[in-house]
């Protein structure tokens, strides 16, 4: 697959407001799971522990 590096999501330490944590509303020390579509949108960001809501996700689209 093509590699896209031109976006890249991190914390803006320099402007109050763009943090990527706080934006996102991701806990610093916990972290989180992040899952991106191929069309690059943010479909869920979930608690690293949320297995159910991961699950949950997948199963509304793919079939086993």
């Amino acid at each position: 697959g093509m590699i896209d590096y031109e976006k890249v999501f991190s914390p803006d330490l320099k402007n109050a407001g763009q943090d990527i944590f706080e934006l996102r509303g991701i806990d610093r020390q916990q972290g989180a799971l992040v899952v991106v579509r191929p069309d690059q949108y943010v479909a869920q960001v979930l608690p690293l522990g949320d297995h159910a809501a991961l699950s949950a996700y997948f199963e509304s689209f793919m079939r086993a």
